[in-house]
């Protein structure tokens, strides 16, 4: 038996997983779950890495009065956002989070057009990627990056705290647009061009290769000892990629606080109108990278749920929000935003967003919470189904189908709409595909599987997935 814990970070919130291996079944338990890491601050939202760490040490803990003992640890998390170290090896200052206004004044200001910045890192060109975040840091904040030692993103900075090696994971640092998608490694060009600092950025580590091992006072404190810490893609969305079984050639939603639609391939497509088409490049595992476009996704819902429990001042489940649209649907089918407005970036007031939304499209606002709803689904559904089209045009071939996973598969309501836009054969699940990622690359690791495509079985038979009919 080989136990391995799954430390799974997403931007709304985190969770422990327990992966048992045993007579070529795969199982994951939950351990433990958590949010609060996300903060507000007078200037905008930050990161609050304390409170994730006692989060961390907390999982760990449970995690050893429940089985005793580890064979692995392996962190992913989301991408775009970055703590600095300073040459003691504590924080400076507190993260920023992607959806702080300085990400755009970042993007605005860069000197590099979208076209130079993809021929080399062939990234997606959105406002909230570390480049724009650190071309800003740059400029209005000089000092805290004089005083850094590193520069390290999210699960790297949790790899930090266990072992006190200091690596960047590729899947995690592609999502960075400071990586050459030739060489893999950081662009030594691109940090000239823009004035950045080299220097902090830490050596490329690889899915399935070893950070270090739980350092001696933390391991001393948990009872734990020198569990390896593996290193997974680090990338929530590459954990999630890794795990799904696209041999025939279909595509993938992901589907959570953010909508991730893409196709796996062998090579990035540096080709530029690829770039026009909203779409970008980031990194598997083994060799492996994926075409991808971030879209818009269920944190609409929730702000949305957040937004009217506050202002009627009674709680609203999800499952009441889906009964909701139910009702709404059957009586009107028309109302649909445009997520890629950028009403949606950040709203004070979403209900205020989605009605402003529907009125630019010439369509009769909602006022009601299942309308109100319904025209989220529909706006994202409708902007994943055109995706689909645009994955077609640009590699000249038909998806043969597209798999739905991530949390958002629980969504009965979503799914429905994704199938009826996508107009593919859909298969549901993994709902824990980012877990099931990180644990399949434990086992690599750790030599328990032997290959990807035997990861990707394991998976299949072990997790539940099923057609949608």
């Amino acid at each position: 038996m080989t136990r391995c814990l799954v430390l799974d970070l997403g931007a709304g919130s985190g969770r422990a997983m327990l992966a048992t291996f045993e007579n070529r079944q795969l199982r994951l338990d939950e351990i433990h779950r958590f949010d609060g890491y996300a903060v507000e601050r007078d200037d905008g939202p930050h990161w609050s890495l304390p409170c994730l760490f006692d989060e961390i040490e907390e999982s760990l803990r449970r995690c050893r009065a429940e089985v005793g003992s580890l064979d692995s640890i392996g962190v992913d998390s989301w991408g775009l956002d970055y703590a600095l170290l300073d040459h003691a090896g504590g924080l400076v200052g507190e993260p920023y989070h992607y959806r702080h206004p300085r990400s755009q004044r970042g993007r605005d200001a860069l000197p590099l057009a979208p076209e130079e910045l993809y021929a080399i890192s062939g990234a997606q060109d959105l406002p909230v990627n570390t480049i724009c975040q650190l071309f800003d840091q740059a400029r209005h904040g000089p000092d805290e990056l004089a005083k850094s030692r590193g520069l390290l993103m999210m699960a790297d900075v949790v790899n930090y705290h266990l072992t006190g090696n200091l690596r960047s994971e590729l899947s995690l640092a592609r999502t960075s647009g400071l990586v050459d998608a030739r060489t893999e490694d950081w662009s030594t060009e691109l940090c000239q061009r823009l004035g950045l600092p080299r220097q902090l950025l830490q050596p490329i580590i690889r899915p399935a290769e070893v950070y270090g091992t739980l350092r001696g006072e933390l391991a001393d404190r948990l009872g734990l000892g020198p569990v390896p810490v593996i290193s997974v893609a680090a990338h929530d969305t590459a954990s999630a990629v890794a795990a799904l079984d696209l041999t025939d050639g279909g595509g993938f939603v992901i589907c959570g606080s953010w909508s991730l639609i893409g196709l796996e391939r062998r090579v990035p497509d540096l080709d530029d109108g690829v770039r026009a088409a909203g779409f970008g490049n980031e990194g598997g595992i083994l060799g492996r990278t994926f075409l991808v476009k971030s879209l818009n996704g269920l944190h609409l819902i929730q702000k949305l749920r957040a937004a009217w429990q506050q202002r009627h001042g009674r709680p609203v489940t999800f499952a009441g929000i889906a009964d909701e649209v139910t009702r709404a649907g059957a009586l009107d089918d028309t109302p649909a935003i445009d997520p890629s407005d950028p009403l949606f970036f950040n709203p004070p007031d979403i209900i205020e967003a989605i009605r402003r939304s529907c009125a630019r499209n010439g369509i009769f606002p909602p006022y009601d919470l299942g309308g109100l709803a319904l025209a989220v689904y529909n706006g994202l559904a409708a902007e994943i189904g055109s995706a689909v089209k645009t994955i077609e045009n640009l590699t000249g071939r038909p998806l043969s189908s597209l798999t739905l996973c991530g949390g958002g598969v629980r969504d009965a309501v979503l799914c429905d709409r994704i199938a009826a836009r996508a107009g593919k054969t859909v298969r549901i699940g993994p709902a824990e595909a980012s877990s099931c990622g990180n644990a399949l690359v434990q086992l690599l690791g750790l030599g328990q599987i032997k290959s990807l495509e035997e990861g990707r079985a394991l998976v299949e038979q072990s997790a539940d997935i099923r057609d949608l009919v």
